[in-house]
């Protein structure tokens, strides 16, 4: 069934009046990288595309045009490599291809456009291609995680973790809310380590490159075992409801580079 802020199912002149329009552009970005034994490896952009929707229904309805541009599914995830099925681009391949997505879009006469993550190691080279990206476009292109918009929804509704780490108890809740069928029962014995190798680096004063294998053996950081549904589908609400109220102010739009 066709949806009507979807991109990829619009002709070229419903396009062309959704930029006469001064339409919002989403553009999700994930991953596909591995997810532990029970998530698929598409979660990361499945669930930034998916959270990217819903807020472009609601916005629609709401009077507000929006559309949800194709995803970027194949990012930076050079340190999930070890694990079967994990993908990636190289950082500088990732950059080129999301500025070339943004001048893309600009091009039809879009000039509200906000990149929606689904994977934390997007965040460092997007924020360096933005730089490059705003002065070229002379606007700003946003950046956000789709988490991001409601700081107190996932401590409020997570019962062992605070917040989003990887393949843990937000992630699996994100995902069978989204499709059960999705995840392996696994999820339910499952848990990882969420920690760094050294205290400095746990504590924030260190920084550097680490491959998964040295956080985790199981690809899991966090606790699947306590995911619910439930839990899924009261932080996708909240999510999609905060990030509808902060793309409808005009403000953010108006800004210079």
């Amino acid at each position: 069934m066709k949806k009507d802020y979807r991109w990829d199912n619009l002709t070229s002149p419903e396009i062309k009046k959704m930029a006469q329009s001064n339409a919002i552009v989403i553009l999700p970005i994930g991953s596909v990288e591995q997810h532990g034994p029970h998530l698929p490896v598409g979660c990361d952009y499945l669930m930034a595309t998916h959270v990217s929707e819903k807020i472009a229904e609601k916005l629609n309805a709401n009077g507000k045009p929006c559309l949800v541009a194709p995803s970027l599914s194949v990012c930076n995830s050079t340190h999930h490599m070890s694990f079967a099925g994990s993908m990636t681009l190289r950082v500088s391949t990732f950059m080129a291809l999301l500025r070339d997505y943004c001048v893309s879009i600009a091009k039809h006469g879009f000039k509200k456009i906000v990149i929606v993550n689904g994977h934390g190691g997007n965040t460092a080279p997007t924020e360096a291609a933005l730089i490059d990206i705003n002065e070229e476009l002379g606007f700003p292109v946003y950046f956000t995680g789709y988490w991001m918009s409601d700081d107190k929804a996932q401590p409020e509704i997570l019962e062992t973790q605070k917040s989003m780490i990887h393949a843990c108890e937000s992630e699996t809740s994100m995902v069978l809310s989204y499709d059960e069928t999705l995840v392996d029962p696994i999820y339910k014995e499952t848990k990882g380590n969420p920690g760094y190798p050294l205290e400095v680096e746990n504590n924030g004063i260190l920084h550097t490159f680490h491959r998964m294998e040295m956080h985790t053996e199981n690809g899991v950081m966090g606790n699947s075992f306590a995911a619910t549904k439930e839990k899924g589908d009261k932080m996708t609400e909240r999510f999609v409801d905060a990030f509808v109220e902060i793309f409808s102010d005009d403000r953010i739009w108006e800004q210079p580079v």
